[in-house]
């Protein structure tokens, strides 16, 4: 007896997709992947049995475990700005004028911060926090608390200075000290931005330019005080030099007037007449040059005994 040949393809098409169908379903159920990005916790009915931390195609027992895939990559952890009371009476240094300025007196300051956190142990991490939104949750409660009793203790002049990054060093131990134990690591915590209140801004503006004013009328003091030793030394310089000059002009005229004398002398001794009457002619030049002067005089007077010859 011959067995009929099957007339039906479309019957046949539909049966293999039907069989590639659940063979793919079965083998999903036996084989997973893990991601290089991933780290996986298998679940058999809500429990943990087995920790992967390696990338690549595992294997579970279908309908009875299940899988939880935690993220193995750096997490940024965005806090809210939160409101915090500065130190009011540590400064830096004693005496630093922007510190002076600085100063928060008291008022809050809104500080805004991030942490960067890795779950380091996926086990821990289930059993602890479970899902992401309750570590980020937990993270934040830690560093509001941490931020406010680190930063109570400094001031802002801290925050602005590169005292900042002991801080957050601080605020990071202390976290980690906390999460370590929940399967967190906090790589890193950084305030990104230090406010002050309206009110604190415009009182801190009013304190800069009071201060600057301050500073300004102390430097132009100064230089009016230096100005005035400056031209107090510069008249009594001048004072010194024309004396230094008066003095050395009065040794040369002295000394032209001795040499003047001694060649007068000289010339008189070797031609007394020949002297005379030079000398008398240079003072009918001083005497006769002056246009519109008369001169009422004798004939026989010595002035002019060169005259009548």
């Amino acid at each position: 007896m011959a067995i009929p040949a099957n007339d039906n393809p479309q019957k046949t098409m539909f049966n293999y997709i039907i069989f590639v169908a659940v063979a793919i379903i079965v083998i999903t159920q036996f084989l997973f992947t893990v991601d290089q990005t991933q780290q996986a916790i298998v679940l058999q009915f809500g429990k943990p049995v087995r920790v992967i931390q390696e990338p690549g195609l595992k294997v579970k027992v279908p309908f009875i475990q299940n899988v939880r895939f935690f993220d193995k990559r750096i997490l940024n952890v965005d806090l809210p700005p939160a409101r915090v009371n500065l130190s009011s009476g540590q400064r830096l240094s004693s005496g630093n004028e922007e510190a002076e300025i600085l100063d928060t007196g008291g008022e809050p300051v809104i500080i805004d911060t991030f942490a960067r956190v890795r779950i380091t142990d996926p086990l821990l991490f289930y059993k602890r926090l479970d899902t992401v939104r309750n570590a980020e949750a937990r993270i934040q409660s830690l560093m509001n608390s941490a931020l406010r009793d680190v930063l109570g203790q400094a001031s802002l002049q801290d925050i602005l200075s590169p005292v900042r990054t002991q801080i957050t060093e601080t605020i990071r131990t202390r976290l980690n000290n906390e999460m370590e134990a929940r399967g967190v690591e906090v790589v890193d915590v950084r305030i990104v931005r230090a406010d002050l209140t309206d009110r604190m801004q415009s009182s801190t503006i009013n304190r800069m330019i009071s201060g600057r004013r301050e500073q300004a009328t102390d430097i132009r003091a100064k230089g009016e005080e230096k100005a005035a030793q400056i031209k107090a030394d510069a008249d009594r310089q001048r004072t010194v030099i024309l004396a230094n000059a008066n003095k050395q002009s009065q040794i040369f005229r002295g000394e032209g007037d001795r040499i003047a004398i001694k060649t007068y002398a000289e010339a008189f001794n070797k031609d007394p007449s020949f002297y005379s009457f030079l000398r008398s002619m240079e003072a009918y030049k001083n005497v006769f040059s002056k246009g519109g002067t008369q001169f009422v005089l004798s004939p026989d007077q010595q002035f002019l005994r060169h005259m009548d010859r």
